[in-house]
């Protein structure tokens, strides 16, 4: 056996099954990911009020998609599975790349480990620098993923990795500052729907009246470089279809006539609405936000 890398000395080991899949509470309502399949080499920046965040990357690799993602989804929800089992895990987990893959509904054939290894390394190469958490008072600057480690057999297939989360997201696991995400997050094909079913779960919550956005709230939130008019001509199409696991999307016009959009938690529609969906177990509550 080599490893492309030298070994993380202080390792998790990933438990054998599905962990419970969990976000990082903080970078779920941010930009802080591509949503278009193609290369992105321009930064994504965000402000709200004094926060703010900017994201980029070299442009011979791009930025990190809303696909690569899911690794980090993995390594989070590894780790808080150790924390809720009253733990204190190190920030690096271990896990088969076989077992990576089909926990994030993955195929495990020969060009799925090789397009595995160029999401890390647009994980490891997305940097990320933002005032979030920090009242606008200092800044953080960190990768989405702080180190990848290959383990291959003679032949240079892959046989483990080991990822290792940045402090900023490792602190939060380690505080509790995750969520839950439905397992049929990972069915949804588009970015759009990946990404405003992470922003629902953060901002919608398990709160009775939901949550409510402006299109142009949402599309600056989103970080896309297509223009609102594009934009809202794709929301549009994904609150007809109503996908997202969870919730249920709504369009209106506010009193002033500006085009918003209102997220409701299945759950808490009407029994005899189209969209009700009854929990197929129930939930802690969520954290305070």
């Amino acid at each position: 056996m080599t490893r492309t890398q030298e070994a993380q000395p202080d390792l998790f080991l990933a438990v054998i099954g599905d962990a419970p899949f969990r976000d990082g509470l903080d970078l779920m309502a941010i930009p802080v990911v591509s949503l278009a399949k193609g290369r992105r080499v321009e930064p994504i920046r965000f402000t709200r009020g004094e926060s703010s965040v900017e994201v980029s990357a070299p442009p011979h690799i791009g930025i990190a998609t809303i696909w690569d993602f899911d690794f980090v989804l993995y390594a989070v929800s590894q780790l808080n599975a150790a924390v809720n089992r009253g733990e204190t895990p190190p920030s690096t987990i271990n896990a088969p790349a076989h077992d990576i893959l089909r926990a994030v509904r993955r195929d495990v054939g020969g060009k799925d480990y090789q397009r595995m290894r160029e999401a890390l390394d647009r994980l490891k190469a997305t940097t990320i620098r933002t005032t979030i958490r920090a009242n606008g008072k200092r800044g953080e600057t960190f990768s989405l993923i702080e180190r990848v480690t290959w383990a291959e057999d003679a032949f240079g297939k892959p046989l483990g990795v080991s990822i290792t989360l940045p402090d900023w997201l490792y602190r939060a696991v380690i505080d509790h500052r995750v969520l839950s995400l439905d397992s049929r997050y990972f069915d949804l094909s588009g970015g759009l729907a990946r990404w405003l079913y992470r922003v629902s779960r953060k901002q919608a919550g398990d709160r009775p009246d939901g949550w409510r956005w402006t299109l142009a709230d949402l599309h600056q939130r989103s970080g896309v470089t297509r223009p609102l008019k594009s934009f809202a001509f794709d929301l549009r199409k994904l609150i007809e279809a109503n996908p997202l696991p969870e919730y249920w999307l709504t369009a209106y016009a506010d009193d002033v006539g500006t085009e918003c959009v209102h997220v409701t938690r299945r759950s808490k529609l009407a029994a005899d609405h189209p969209g009700h969906e009854t929990p197929l177990k129930s939930r802690r509550l969520d954290p305070a936000l």
